[in-house]
Formats: structure tokens, C-alpha cells, sequence
């Protein structure tokens, strides 16, 4: 299966490292990475698992953080479009093009 991401996930991520490496050192952010990984592998296993957001995009939710990621499953594609804090506001990142 394909995974395709958007342009501005690495901002997503970039953005929670540099918070998590300033607070927790570089292991939290590794961490923190590990997971964003651990969570498309399963993604990919079985997207239709994750429950709709809205109308076509699932959400799966980060286990030790605070973080979720918004994604569209075809058949034979993943596309990523967006990790968001859960406390973000619920149209953060929908405004971007969805492929």
C-alpha cells in the first residue's frame, strides 16, 4: 500500500519536536516520533479500523500523546494530510489540498 503525505506534514511534526524536545530532552521526541511511525504501520494494516472525522477522512489517535492524524484510505492508497494536537482547533489543516 502507498502512504503519501502532505507537503506541510513535516511543519506538523517539526513543530511538536521542537516542544517536546525542549521539554522532555530528545528521547521524548524521538518518542513521539516512534509513535507517529508505530501509527501509520497500523494505518496501513487496517485503515478502515479508524472511525470518519468527517465525511471521507479517518482519524487515528496517537496511544501516549496528545496528537491524532487525519488520513483518506483507497484501495491501495494512504494520504496523510494532517498530525494535529488534539486541542487544535477541528478545522486545522482540512483547508489543505486533499491530493
Amino acid at each position: 500500500m502507498e502512504i503519501i503525505y502532505h507537503y506541510l506534514i513535516k511543519n506538523d511534526i517539526r513543530s511538536a519536536l521542537r516542544y517536546y524536545d525542549s521539554e522532555g530532552g530528545v528521547k521524548l521526541g524521538d518518542r513521539f516520533f516512534d509513535e507517529i511511525e508505530a501509527t501509520v504501520t497500523q494505518i496501513t494494516k487496517n485503515p478502515n479500523r479508524y472511525h470518519f472525522s468527517d465525511d471521507y477522512l479517518r482519524r487515528a489517535q496517537l496511544k501516549k500523546f496528545p496528537y491524532h492524524i487525519l488520513f483518506e484510505a483507497t484501495e491501495d492508497t494512504i494520504w496523510v494530510g494532517v498530525i494535529r494536537h488534539d486541542k487544535r482547533h477541528p478545522s486545522y489543516g482540512l483547508k489543505r489540498k486533499w491530493k
